[in-house]
């Protein structure tokens, strides 16, 4: 009887674990999203910032290179807490800790993307089509 409660102790505290595990992973997750937001965004301004001032290209450069490294290091840290997260719970539970996925599947992205752009791609025709009928009437009252 004593056992059973021990056992029934330590799989509440492997819950508890395993939920806040799967509460980190999902932060990191959305870490990672800022973390590449602020590769773009930085990258954009850098180059207005570029092209507005006439300042030397070398400074630029080298706060680009190293703007890139920081955000570089702040993803490649993100990555390595939640794998390690993920080998702590496998070693303490000896049973295979399932987060999912840090980043999609490539080809899951892939196929979101046609079908925005397939989507994007048939409003665009029926605006298109709306429009020509627009000025074919308007050509047609004019007669």
């Amino acid at each position: 009887m004593d056992r059973n409660r021990q056992d029934i102790r330590y799989e509440e505290l492997y819950n508890k674990l395993l939920e806040r595990g799967i509460t980190l992973h999902e932060n990191n997750k959305k870490r990672i999203r800022i973390g590449l937001i602020f590769l773009i965004v930085f990258t954009v301004l850098m180059i207005l910032i570029r092209l507005i001032t006439d300042s030397d290209r070398v400074v630029f450069m080298i706060l680009w290179v190293v703007g890139m490294f920081v955000a570089s290091i702040y993803l490649i840290s993100v990555e390595y807490i939640d794998d390690s997260i993920r080998k702590t719970l496998e070693d303490v539970s000896e049973r295979e800790a399932d987060f999912g996925e840090l980043l999609p599947d490539s080809a899951a992205v892939r196929e979101r993307v046609q079908s925005r752009i397939h989507e994007k791609q048939e409003e665009i025709q029926a605006h298109h089509r709306n429009h020509r009928r627009g000025h074919a009437t308007e050509s047609e009252d004019e007669k």
